[in-house]
């Protein structure tokens, strides 16, 4: 006999099921996407530190040359190591050139001296630091 045409309900339906295990994966998923990034953001920062460093090693040697010294004249300049590797040594990923602008740029009594530093992992990427060289005279001669 039934009475009332009421089910008594007990545990979960296949459609719960199905709601709870799609619900569960959407979550995995997106949590699954947290490392990757993480990991992709992080070997990026560190192409970003290693270019950051290369770039400041060239323009403290360039900004200590006499303002008389060739590479100093005006002009973009590839490294002639070609590629560097993270510590500086030839045959890595990372391409260094300099630039250096005209006398009195921008400035009277200036010299404007620029590093940029490229690298392609993932996609290219440039770091590019500038730093001014005071002339002894102004203008400069």
């Amino acid at each position: 006999m039934c009475s009332g045409g009421r089910r008594s309900s007990s545990g979960f339906s296949l459609l719960d099921a199905v709601a709870a295990t799609g619900l569960l994966g959407v979550a995995v998923l997106g949590l699954s996407a947290g490392p990757l990034t993480l990991a992709r953001n992080a070997k990026m920062a560190d192409g970003v530190a290693v270019a950051t460093a290369l770039a400041q090693e060239e323009l403290e040697r360039l900004r200590s040359l006499p303002l008389g010294a060739a590479e100093l004249s005006p002009g973009t300049v590839d490294d002639p190591d070609g590629p560097l590797t993270a510590d500086g040594s030839p045959g890595g990923r990372f391409h260094r050139a300099s630039s250096v602008s005209k006398p009195d740029v921008p400035h009277p009594g200036l010299i404007t001296v620029t590093v940029a530093v490229t690298w392609t992992d993932t996609r290219p990427h440039r770091v590019e630091l500038a730093a001014y060289v005071r002339c002894p005279a102004i203008p400069c001669e």
